[in-house]
Formats: structure tokens, sequence, C-alpha cells
């Protein structure tokens, strides 16, 4: 998640941007990338030739080879290495294991570090490079068992031993093609570095050793087993699938403001291609086809996919179908001085309720914070397992603990934009207006985060729809206008609102369209800088006054024109025009 409502959203907003101070406004601030003009993007490129890094602190995953560990081992270590320095500086970590990719809540907003290494490219939380590479899933087999799969539908994938990794794309596959009661899942855990063999591409060492008949793995896992010796074929699977995607272009992630960072390291990666390339062969990488990519490889790329991706309640499907644990493993596993509160976690990250229910007989602390400061409510919610979040609270779990940095359950779902958990939540008696960290309210994290379904759930239950935040006492429809006009048919793709919906929810609930920040500045002024002519329509239209001025004397036209909004200056002069007649 990006930073906060920033205290200078609206003076930043209104400021104009002279192209002789663009390279100053191009260095890292609060203006993300997205929003940069060309001549800003141009002052970066130009200021990324020239800056001077004295670190390059990477957010690293203690134990998730083949791509990092604490030993440095990973083919990210070895990268990171190479970026660094070229840089001038060196790569230092800040070792947090990745349950899932790209934590920025608590890496780039805590400070601790500034280097997402392996992400995909365009991910959402952050700013992306261009791709690295584009690799595949692949069946990893033994090769002298020479399987050699016609496709997903091959008669012979049902009666296998096939390992998946529990929340994948090949999972999601095999699983659409009827095989789901031979597969053995390896868990999500917070562990790797502890337990190494909790790491994923361990599924491939055994294929390897012959305890599985086949491994569907990201790619690398495979071929990080076949650059230590291990005797296996890979067969990438991106072709066999026009739904699901099975093939992903790697980038390296900055902060969204971090527009220098971007491309000093594109340039780094520019002028040391061969090495990175030598490290993903020596990892032995499968690459697929990729004109964008900085190696590309040889494995034919399957193109555009045009159907959906996998959506929250066919991931919460494949969490019922997964193999269950019996009371025997439990009970083994248990006597063998397994801790009961981690085993309560692992049951939470399977979704697994049967088994949550057993081990809260046996004494599992129902509220206890996991190794990454987590409840097991926080984490069923961070995971979308409405089932087992509903379950958690039937039990008594509290709906207000916070996470170690504060975050509670609702928060977490807001950053999902999970309406329904949102509900769910609501309706067990969360706070619609406990703040987060900053003092900022719910609702206006979830617009000013563009969680748009989000952000209607709780206006609908009650949220204060005025309610200032922050020190400039930015409401929420203030924050809804700073949004650019939105491309509604990109999207509708991700949720069902936008953000001139969401201020028109806030106006129909009461939403006073004339407050004024501490500097002076309405929703509608703010909608003018943005360019956002929907935005003016719908806060006209609902009585906002364009003849007030700001603290500087500029009405909403005169900003519109200050900030080269043609758009907004046309919207504003035509209701002037009707208001006249």
């Amino acid at each position: 998640m990006k930073a906060l409502i920033s205290p200078a959203l609206v003076g930043a907003l209104l400021a104009g941007l002279p192209a002789s101070r663009a390279l100053a406004q191009a260095a890292p601030n609060n203006k993300p990338f997205e929003e940069f003009s060309q001549i800003e993007r141009d002052a970066a490129k130009a200021a990324a030739r020239k800056a001077h890094f004295s670190s390059f602190r990477v957010c690293g995953d203690p134990g998730n080879m083949p791509f990092s560990n604490l030993a440095e081992e990973g083919l990210e270590n070895k990268i990171a290495n190479v970026i660094a320095k070229a840089l001038g500086t060196r790569a230092t970590y800040f070792w947090r294991p990745y349950i899932e990719r790209g934590m920025t809540r608590q890496t780039f907003d805590t400070n601790d570090c500034d280097i997402l290494m392996n992400v995909p490219a365009g991910y959402e939380s952050a700013l992306t490079t261009f791709p690295l590479y584009r690799s595949t899933y692949v069946f990893a087999s033994r090769k002298d068992r020479a399987y050699d799969f016609k496709g997903l539908s091959d008669p012979r994938l049902k009666t296998l031993q096939i390992g998946v990794y529990e929340l994948s794309a090949a999972r999601q596959s095999l699983a659409d093609h009827g095989v789901v009661n031979n597969v053995h899942v390896h868990e999500v855990s917070h562990d790797g570095d502890l337990t190494p063999e909790h790491q994923p591409w361990r599924q491939v060492q055994e294929v390897a050793d012959g305890k599985l008949d086949v491994a569907a793995v990201w790619g690398p896992f495979a071929g990080w087993a076949l650059a230590q010796g291990a005797p296996l074929a890979i067969q990438p699977t991106n072709l066999m699938d026009d739904v699901i995607p099975m093939e992903f272009d790697i980038a390296i992630g900055v902060r969204k403001t971090d527009a220098i960072a971007k491309y000093a390291i594109e340039n780094a990666l520019n002028a040391h291609k061969d090495e990175i390339r030598k490290i993903l062969e020596d990892y032995r990488v499968p690459l697929v086809e990729c004109s964008d990519c900085l190696v590309p490889g040889t494995i034919k790329a399957h193109g555009i996919y045009t159907a959906p991706m996998v959506s929250a309640e066919e991931m919460e499907k494949l969490r019922r179908e997964r193999p269950a644990v019996t009371r025997k493993q439990l009970d083994d596993w248990l006597a063998d001085g397994a801790d009961v509160d981690g085993e309560f976690d692992n049951a939470v990250l399977a979704s697994d309720n049967k088994r949550l229910e057993y081990l809260l007989g046996k004494g599992a602390d129902i509220n206890k914070r996991d190794p990454q400061g987590y409840t097991p409510l926080t984490a069923a919610v961070r995971l979308g397992a409405l089932s087992t979040t509903e379950f958690l609270l039937d039990h008594g779990a509290d709906v207000e603990a916070a996470d170690s940095d504060g975050w509670t359950p609702l928060l977490h779902a807001i950053l999902r934009n999970d309406a329904p958990g949102i509900q769910l939540l609501l309706s067990h008696g969360a706070n619609v207006e406990a703040s987060a960290p900053g003092g900022f309210t719910p609702v206006a994290v979830a617009i000013e985060e563009k969680k748009y379904d989000a952000a209607k759930a709780l206006v609908d239950s009650g949220a204060k729809v005025d309610q200032p935040v922050g020190a400039k006492k930015i409401t929420p429809l203030m924050i809804a206008a700073s949004e650019p006009p939105p491309e509604s048919r990109v999207q509708k793709l991700t949720q069902s609102l936008n953000s001139v919906e969401i201020a028109r929810a806030l106006i129909a609930k009461g939403a006073n369209v004339n407050a004024v920040s501490v500097d002076g500045v309405t929703a509608l002024m703010i909608a003018a800088a943005r360019d956002n002519a929907p935005m003016i329509g719908l806060l006209i239209q609902a009585s906002a006054a364009a003849d007030m001025k700001s603290s500087d004397g500029e009405t909403a036209r005169e900003i519109a024109v200050k900030n080269g909004g043609t758009s907004a200056a046309r919207m504003l002069d035509l209701f002037a025009k009707t208001s006249t007649k």
C-alpha cells in the first residue's frame, strides 16, 4: 500500500508545474508515477543518469530459493548485487517472509527497504521496471518416466501423484480439468528460512526422490532443482490453458512515487544485460519468448489472455477442495512438539474450519498473532476466506484486534476491496469509524486507495461522509475529487465502481459539497486541478459553489486554467452559461 493521504495532497494538486522546475519535481515525492507528465518523466530519466545512491535496500525473503535466502544465494540476491554495484553502492537487506509478493505495507511504508526484486510487471502496489524475464509454470517429472503430457486433459494426470502449491495458477488449472483427488498441496507457510522443507521448490525435490510423480510448479523452482543435478524433465504448461494465465513477466518494484529509482535500475539492467542473462541461465530459469523483456527466452509464448483471471470465489473453492489434514496427523504433530498456535495459523491459511475447531479444543489461542504480526482473523481476511472469517468471528475472535502495525481486520478487508468481507466484519461489531494509524478513517483509506467497492460498502453501512482527516482536514469527497477522470472501460475489469460514483454515493448520504480544507480549497477546486470534468459536473449539479475562492484567491475555473485543465474549464464555462440563462 502506498503512503496514506499526504498532508500536502491538496497543495500539490493545486500547484502548477513550470517546465523549469520539472527536474526538482521529478524527484521522489507524493506524486505517483502514473500521474507524471511527459516532461516530468523525461526529467526523472535525466535525474536518474546523474543520481547518487548511498544504499540499495532490498526487501528480501529469508527462505525462498531459488530467489532469495539469508545466505544471499538466490538469483534475486545475485541480480541485486549487480544492480547495486552499477549504482555505486552495495545491496543490504530487510528480511521478511513473503506469503504474497509485494508486502509493501510492512516494507515500503515502514521505510525498512526500497526494492522488491521479484514482482509481476505492472504490479498494482508498486512502480515496476520493464520486465527482466518471462517464465511459466511447468510439469516437472523424473526424466526416466518420459511422460510428455499431451495437455491438461491427459488421463494420466488423474492417476499420478501430483504436487501443487496451495494458491497457484497450476493448481486452479488442474482442478478445472478434474485433477483434484490425487494432488498433494504444499501449504503456504511463514517459516521457509527456519524449515527449508517448507519452501515451495522442495516439491520438485520430492519428484526427484520418487515421492511424487509430478510437480506442477512455477518454472524457476523446477529449474533450480535441475541446476543442482536433479534427473528431471521439465515441460512448460503455458500453452495448455487458454483461460488461466500460466506465464508471467517478472520485474523489480519500487515505491509508486520513486521514478528516479525506477529509471536508474533500468539503466543498470541495460548496462549489465549479459550478467543478468548468465544468472538466469545458471539457475536454469525457464525463459519464455518476450519482446519487452531484458532477457527474452526461446520457450514459445502463449500471447494475450482474453478470459478473466482467477476469482476470489474460485480460490476459496480451491481451499475447500484441498486434501484435509487428519486428526491423527495433527495429534502426531502435536505429540512431536508442534506448537498448537502455529498449527492453528496453518489451518487458517488452509481455510480448514474443522481443523481450526479441533485445535481450539486443544487450547489454541484464537487471537494470538502469528510471526508476521497478524491475528488469525486478520490472516483469514487477507486471504479473502469468508467461511473461515465467519468461523473465527462465531468462535470469539476479537473483531477489533489489530496487527502489530495497528491495522484492524476491517482495514485489511478494505485493502482487498472486499465488500462481502467488510459487511461480514461490520455485522459482527467492527467499528466503521475505527481509525487507521495516522488517524485516517476507514472510508478515507478506501477512497484514497481506490478501493471503491469497499468505500461504497462503508458508506452504505453508515460511515461518516464528512469526517475530515489529516492535518489539512480533507473530507472523503475531496479525496474522491482528487482522482483523475475515471477510465471506465479499464476500471470495470477490476471493480464495479469509480471515483465519480463514490462521490455520488457520498453526496446522497449528505456530504457537504462546499466543505473547505485548512488550505481553503473545496472538492470542486480539487476536481478542477485534476481536469476531472465528470466530477465537476456531479459537484455543480449538487450545488457546489463555482464562485468560491481558495486561500490564494482563485476560483475553480482559474485553478483549472492554471493547471492546463481544458476539459474542466469548458465544463465550468458550460455550467456558468447555463446558470445565467
